[in-house]
């Protein structure tokens, strides 16, 4: 069982958060008069402009404190309702009124796990043949140390009410899915059955509609990228999965019109609150984070070569999950690090966009070369193409095949210059061998964090010790 993190988790009680307590212990009485922050913030007769404004600044002041300390433990308790439980803890009166939000938190069981699900197109899953079939082959998988499961369509309301609370037990969520919710919300988003699904779990508790949507956005990210890698690597070792042996390929309506996603929220003594939050993103955005034409055998993926692989790719986006994190989204004051991890971002959604099914040859040639340029170099110098091949040749030393690798990226990287100067690929270009190379390559990169000291020029030079 998880040890428990809130009942020994602890606020930094620095200067600002001791005056800030202290500020709103002596206002308790005034506070009193307010049964909510929006109370509070659109008063006009009970307090006046500047100590209303004082009472704010003091509420955000200590809301931040607690948000880093939770958040840092992937427990996201959106602003909104840390703004109400700072404003009742301060109502009650005294002290250490961060202390005692997180102690109410804790008691509401806000560590609890929940979820977030989201609609896939163009994923599939390696079925058997008719004649064939086999008791290891299955339409789902789930993948417990990342946090993440994927399934095939299934085609009713109730199948698909059945294979969400089978990927939420397999993840560690315990909380009752009531079959109701998801019947109403799929009468409002059509993708519920007819879509591949993905569960990603996470623990969030939110008020307003869109306060923690860039956790949900960067956690699909990374697990679809974690689904295209291992896919990659299959194919490379195994070949494509035959199109008619696959889920994307039975019954397939799925659907491009998706507006919604569902967030499955998890307090104690409840069932799983659902809601269903408009994904606020453009429609390119949209398509881009549901596309993921991958091809995924539940066989391969018990292979002692595919565990190993599955693996090391789980660890590496963990690790820049993690990163992005803390050094990005929580703003740490590390320059360098906050660079970096945008890079190793910015570079899987390049990776990514390589494998759109709505996307020509060359357009994945120029995606992914602009990958592996992105994670790979750190500022743009003459010489591209060389430091690619030699920094790809350090990260993969030991890896048999090394060779076509880099035979296969530094064609991938002039096919590319040959299309944005010509605008027409003339040369044949090994894809599928270059998006392997960048999920072993990425894997190699990201595990030599660990015991690295970040500089500020050239990360990822200093990283590889190319000198």
């Amino acid at each position: 069982m998880t040890p428990k993190i809130l009942p020994t988790l602890a606020v930094k009680s620095t200067r600002a958060v001791q005056q800030s307590e202290s500020y709103l212990a002596g206002k308790h009485n005034q506070l009193n008069h307010f049964a909510s922050v929006d109370d509070l913030v659109t008063d006009e007769k009970l307090l006046s402009s500047s100590e209303r404004n004082a009472i704010e600044h003091h509420i955000v002041n200590l809301r931040a404190a607690i948000a880093r300390a939770l958040w840092s433990h992937e427990i996201y308790v959106g602003r909104s309702v840390l703004d109400e439980c700072v404003l009742g803890a301060g109502k009650a009166g005294g002290g250490n009124i961060a202390a005692r939000v997180i102690a109410h938190l804790a008691q509401a069981g806000a560590e609890r796990p929940g979820f977030v699900l989201y609609p896939l197109t163009s994923f599939g899953m390696k079925m058997s043949p008719i004649f064939h079939p086999s008791s290891s082959l299955q339409d789902w998988v789930a993948f417990p140390r990342a946090g993440y499961a994927v399934s095939g369509q299934k085609h009713s309301v109730k199948a698909a009410h059945a294979r969400l609370v089978e990927m939420a037990s397999a993840l560690g969520i315990r909380q009752r899915i009531a079959f109701e919710d998801v019947r109403h919300f799929a009468s409002q988003a059509g993708w519920l059955d007819r879509n591949p699904l993905m569960l990603v779990r996470l623990t969030s508790h939110t008020g307003d509609m869109y306060e923690n949507q860039f956790v949900y956005s960067l956690k699909i990210r990374t697990a679809a990228s974690g689904l295209l890698m291992l896919h990659a690597l299959s194919v490379e070792k195994s070949g494509p999965v035959d199109g008619f042996h696959a889920t994307s390929s039975v019954n397939n309506w799925e659907t491009l019109d998706i507006r919604h996603y569902l967030i499955g929220e998890n307090l104690r003594g409840r069932p799983m609150s659902l809601r269903r939050v408009p994904m606020n993103v453009s429609a390119l955005e949209l398509a881009r984070l549901s596309d993921v034409a991958a091809m995924i055998s539940t066989d391969e993926l018990s292979t002692t070569r595919m565990k190993r692989l599955s693996s090391a790719v789980v660890a590496g986006l963990k690790t820049v999950e993690q990163g992005y994190f803390r050094h990005v989204n929580l703003t740490s004051k590390n320059k360098a690090q906050q660079r970096l991890y945008k890079r190793f971002v910015t570079a899987l959604d390049w990776y990514r966009q390589s494998f759109g099914s709505r996307i020509n040859e060359s357009e994945a040639v120029v995606a992914i070369a602009v990958a592996f340029e992105t994670l790979l170099t750190d500022t743009y110098q003459r010489g591209v193409a060389e430091r690619i091949e030699r920094r790809l040749g350090i990260c993969l030393k030991g890896v048999p095949g090394v060779g076509g690798y880099e035979q296969a990226v530094l064609a991938i990287y002039h096919a590319r210059s040959e299309i944005v100067h010509s605008g027409s690929l003339g040369q044949q270009a090994n894809i599928i061998a270059a998006q392997a190379a960048f999920a072993r390559c990425f894997c190699a990169l990201v595990s030599r964090l660990a015991g690295w000291t970040p500089t500020p020029d050239e990360p990822i030079r200093d990283l590889l010790q190319d000198v």
